[in-house]
């Protein structure tokens, strides 16, 4: 039997990324997969740190993303501790929806699990949706897990009926 392919974990900190992680457990669970946690840096801000560093020597744009890059690991692990699940960590630089599928590519992943803030066509036509942009262009299976529930470490039992 092949080894089972990773599921990669979207995480942005959001009210959803507790819900997204137990979705994304659970689903390496049952599969017998690992479990990577992906944090985004976007390139906006690389941009901007690189456009302010350019008019003072105060600054320096890649010492302000090592550090940030370190903030973002410690919190992605202490969030893996509070909710005791076990998962290899990744930081990215980029656009949010690429950085996602190149980390799917990089990885071979078998799933994507990321959660969605439920924006409305409207607002998604006119603002953009990281998650429509992933469900669009993944060539992996994505799965959407939505906020709004109690978050519980999920009980993976067998197949085996309980009558």
């Amino acid at each position: 039997m092949d080894k089972p392919r990773p599921v990669l974990a979207a995480l942005d900190f959001s009210d959803y990324t507790d819900q997204t992680l137990m979705v994304a457990a659970e689903l390496a669970d049952c599969l017998g997969a690992e479990l990577v946690a992906l944090n985004v840096i976007h390139q906006r801000m690389l941009d901007e740190l690189k456009f302010v560093e350019g008019t003072t020597e105060l600054l320096r744009a890649e010492a302000v993303v090592a550090e940030r890059r370190k903030d973002r690991e410690v919190r992605l692990a202490a969030l893996l501790q509070e909710q005791g699940v076990r998962a290899r960590v990744m930081i990215s630089i980029g656009v949010p929806w690429e950085a996602i599928l190149d980390a799917a590519a990089e990885l071979n992943a078998g799933y994507i699990v990321m959660g969605t803030k439920g924006r409305s066509d409207l607002s998604r036509t006119l603002l953009g949706s990281n998650a429509d942009k992933v469900y669009r262009h993944s060539p992996v299976t994505v799965i959407s897990a939505r906020g709004g529930h109690s978050v519980q470490r999920p009980v993976v039992r067998g197949t085996q009926s309980q009558a």
